[in-house]
């Protein structure tokens, strides 16, 4: 099992035996931290890995997917800093994400390249086994988080304007962000169980009186991952140590055969 995560979720101190890797990928290779959870192997990737600030269209996804899909991980979670489009929906909120709505240009869009590509059933873009042992393992360590939710993907780094966070509410999203939706193609295409855990950090401009500042967000981002961190703990201690999602998941069957 692998995380891509931000540089809140901190892997060093959170795994045991934990170890800097470099995974290969065709052409280079992803620096990762490699080590065990309760029994069970687990990569923890940083989705930004340069060592400097990126935005969010320069971000290597198909990189960073190629690199796990080598080195033979079968099963995908994500954390996502977002914003709220709802009020119903308050700041540290947390979510298991079910469908998505994709915004974002001018960026790698597929997994594949021009001569070998195909056709990914996105009906349900989120493994739905996945998703339900999160929510159970949630339960156990009692955080609350809510089953389903619409995230649309943006293309940032600017934030939106207050017509697009209605406009995006009347579409049927609950929050947004400027990654997940790209990780989400990703791992569809590469036939990895994928599950995305969301945490909101503010709510969308004009939804509340206040200034969108990022300066005011780290505490909620560190709250967020803090959180991830103890239901990715409970989920390797109940998971059996030959689990493979895909029994009673479609997500390998769905990821298209290249042409």
């Amino acid at each position: 099992m692998a995380i891509i995560g931000s540089q809140d979720v901190d892997a060093s101190e959170w795994l045991d035996e934990a170890e800097r890797v470099e995974l290969p990928t065709g052409d280079k290779t992803v620096p990762a931290t490699l080590g065990r959870l309760n029994g069970h192997e687990l990569i923890v990737l940083p989705r930004n890995h340069s060592g400097r600030p990126l935005a969010p269209h320069a971000i290597d996804y198909r990189g960073n997917m190629e690199a796990l899909v080598r080195a033979g991980v079968r099963k995908v979670l994500t954390t996502a800093m977002v914003a709220s489009l709802r009020l119903a929906i308050p700041k540290d909120t947390m979510l298991l994400v079910d469908q998505f709505i994709e915004f974002t240009k001018d960026r790698q869009f597929t997994y594949f390249d021009d001569d070998n590509f195909g056709f990914a059933d996105m009906t349900e873009p989120y493994c739905p086994v996945l998703r339900e042992q999160l929510g159970r393992a949630a339960a156990n360590v009692d955080i609350d988080i809510v089953p389903n939710a619409c995230y649309v993907g943006v293309a940032g780094p600017r934030l939106e304007t207050r017509a697009e966070i209605r406009m995006f509410a009347l579409l049927g999203a609950d929050i947004i962000g400027h990654t997940g939706t790209t990780d989400a193609v990703m791992a569809r295409e590469a036939g990895l169980c994928f599950a995305s855990v969301a945490g909101v950090i503010t709510l969308g401009a004009g939804l509340i009186d206040q200034e969108m500042l990022v300066d005011n967000w780290h505490d909620s981002r560190r709250g967020h991952a803090a959180r991830f961190r103890q239901i990715v703990t409970e989920l390797t201690r109940t998971l059996e140590p030959d689990d493979d999602t895909r029994t009673g998941c479609r997500c390998a069957i769905s990821a298209p055969i290249e042409k």
